[in-house]
């Protein structure tokens, strides 16, 4: 195979690559986006933000810990045994 052929893969699966990646973090983007847009309403367990977004308890609680170690939630309080999470002020 010429050096030429194998620099045309590597740029096909590059774009692959990237096309890819793009993809996953638009549906990162928008699962948060769905979470924030509920906590923007009021506080929240992970099972009613499970109910509301239609994610997985699994899902939110993920994308949670990612929203509250960017400082953009906080808990603030408890209910039936678990965090109520909301958004900070100013957020």
């Amino acid at each position: 195979m010429s050096n030429r052929v194998l620099l045309e893969e590597m740029k096909v699966k590059r774009k692959e690559a990237i096309e890819q990646l793009t993809k996953s973090i638009k549906e990162t983007q928008n699962k948060r986006r769905l979470i924030t847009t509920e906590l923007k309403k009021g506080a929240l367990s992970i099972r009613e933000l499970e109910t509301a977004t239609g994610l997985t308890a699994k899902e939110v609680l993920h994308h949670l810990i990612a929203l509250r170690k960017a400082g953009e939630i906080s808990e603030v309080d408890e209910k039936d045994g678990g965090y109520l999470y909301a958004m900070r002020r100013g957020k």
